[in-house]
């Protein structure tokens, strides 16, 4: 059984198109809350200015037809609800739970998680792949003209450059993106081992992170430099879809070019 302790609010297209947006408060501007009872007394709250930005922002994204949902930083979240938060799928929210990553407790057989602590992680894996994009961009294009050997190198089709990619170049990058979400690292002999037995054992998140979030021609020219086969690379990314339903079209799309 799903569950869920986020509560969503949304507008119909009807709601929306009859409530009336304010403008933008200002400053000096006051907000008050008027709400008439069901016996015909009116009650007039003054709201506090932060609290009154609070409203704004809510009442902003309510219009543009976005799901809103207020929470308090303590406020406890199951798996189910990390995993919307940070944009993964709940076993890998229950993996990151059992390395450590994530702090949660038992309330009963089930698993809560503070809302802090799902924003701190996402904070940490957006600083991460930022910094790993940055890399990458700064990086030369590793892309092959006529494909990569495991023996040979080839030349960035990228920037102007006189430096060749290398076997540890790829390596860096690769390991640099699948590693960098975790405290745990694997290394390149790890990482096709488990790709080629698809025994994840221990390492499932790093699998996924490598297939989900390295560059699609990065993951082909690691397989190439560390000569796994097409068919293997494939699939052992489709068992890994199988068991965590976390996709990559990308890739997908690049595997049926391949076939």
């Amino acid at each position: 059984m799903t569950t869920h302790v986020l509560q969503f609010v949304e507008l119909s297209d009807q709601d929306r198109k009859a409530a009336k947006a304010f403008d933008k408060l200002g400053k000096g501007d006051r907000v008050e809350v008027r709400v008439r009872r069901k016996s015909g007394e009116d009650q007039v709250v003054r709201l506090p200015l932060k609290a009154a930005a609070l409203l704004e922002t809510a009442l902003g994204h309510l219009f543009q037809g976005e799901r809103v949902a207020v929470l308090a930083e303590d406020q406890e979240l199951s798996p189910n609800d990390a995993a919307d938060i940070l944009g993964i799928s709940r076993p890998l929210v229950v993996h990151r739970m059992d390395l450590g990553d994530l702090p949660f407790r038992y309330v009963g057989k089930h698993r809560r998680t503070k809302l802090k602590d799902v924003l701190a992680l996402k904070s940490r894996i957006d600083a991460q792949r930022a910094s790993m994009e940055a890399l990458a961009e700064d990086a030369e294009d590793l892309r092959p003209r006529h494909g990569v050997s495991p023996t040979k190198t080839s030349k960035s089709v990228g920037r102007s450059s006189n430096r060749t990619s290398t076997p540890k170049d790829v390596d860096q990058l690769v390991l640099g993106t699948t590693n960098a979400p975790y405290r745990r690292t694997i290394n390149s002999t790890d990482l096709v081992a488990r790709l080629t037995s698809r025994d994840w054992q221990n390492w499932i998140a790093h699998v996924v992170t490598f297939f989900t979030e390295v560059r699609p021609e990065l993951v082909l020219q690691f397989a190439r430099l560390h000569a796994i086969p097409i068919q293997d690379l494939a699939a052992a990314y489709r068992s890994m879809k199988s068991a965590t339903g976390e996709t990559n079209p990308a890739l997908e799309s690049a595997f049926e070019r391949l076939a």
